[in-house]
């Protein structure tokens, strides 16, 4: 199995996805979904773009370039599709934990 079948792999597992379902989604067959993870063949520049948004992961990611996905990568790409109100909530609360560990480190 080659390392981007694999990542492909983990990255539609982790989103508890079927092959079917991501077969139908991106226009491809099943056939080459599994063919695509297991790595007997390649994938094209399109797929990995396709891929990428399906699965909310990076080519840099998919391909090996990086080690795994980072906590930020996955909250950047989740923090997009909220609400503003959702997005402003978020950022209130980072605001508030750092001030507080501020805080921590001014009284210690």
């Amino acid at each position: 199995m080659s390392m981007t079948g694999e990542r492909l792999k983990e990255a539609r597992n982790r989103l508890h996805l079927s092959q079917q379902y991501v077969a139908d989604t991106l226009g491809l067959s099943r056939t080459i979904v599994t063919q695509i993870e297991l790595g007997n063949r390649g994938v094209e520049a399109e797929e990995i773009k396709k891929f990428c948004q399906l699965y909310g992961v990076s080519a840099d990611y998919l391909l090996g370039n990086e080690e795994s996905l980072s906590a930020q990568t996955v909250f950047t790409r989740g923090f997009k599709d909220l609400t503003l109100q959702d997005q402003q909530e978020i950022l209130n609360l980072i605001a508030f934990k750092k001030e507080m560990a501020r805080r921590s480190i001014e009284n210690a």
